[in-house]
């Protein structure tokens, strides 16, 4: 490959790992996808670690995560019993596939914790003294409003799903 324009593949791939990785994704995720988003062909693991200088096991663990989010595909190549893959180059489906997921997630693990946290507030009301039931209150007035942001939360996924 041309020497700019492998230079120009490098800094884009390094670019992308950085600016996910600022955003709290994993950044040689983002450097993988980033790799395959740029290749005009697929890719075995082989030359994805090769182009990564990275393990070959690191490299199937983490295209695994991007086939889980629908952003790689396993391609099979005539005469060859490598897994190659490629990238799905639909940039907004890729991208709001992952924020859904993760918001979805995390949406989840906030539902989780208000249940449970609520069940041990109430399972305490018959044995608290008239200062704990207003501590008590104060922590179910709290929990409602981490249950509107949730639920902006929900929203804010729905428009942006219409939007993309």
């Amino acid at each position: 490959m041309n020497e700019k324009l492998e230079s120009a593949q490098h800094k884009f791939i390094e670019s992308i790992g950085k600016l996910c990785d600022s955003f709290g994704f994993n950044k040689f995720i983002a450097q993988l996808y980033a790799l395959l988003y740029l290749s005009d062909r697929p890719m075995s693991l082989d030359e994805l670690s090769e182009k990564l200088s990275a393990s070959k096991g690191n490299v199937s663990l983490n295209i695994r995560e991007l086939e889980k989010w629908g952003a790689v595909k396993n391609i099979w190549v005539k005469g060859s019993r490598k897994d190659y893959y490629e990238a799905d180059t639909d940039i907004k489906k890729v991208f709001s596939n992952k924020i859904r997921t993760a918001v979805q997630k995390r949406i989840g693990e906030i539902s989780g914790m208000v249940g449970e946290f609520n069940t041990i507030v109430d399972s305490a009301s018959a044995e608290l003294t008239e200062e704990e039931r207003k501590i008590a209150a104060l922590y179910r007035e709290r929990m409602k409003k981490i249950e509107d942001m949730k639920s902006l939360a929900s929203t804010a996924l729905s428009l942006m799903e219409k939007i993309l």
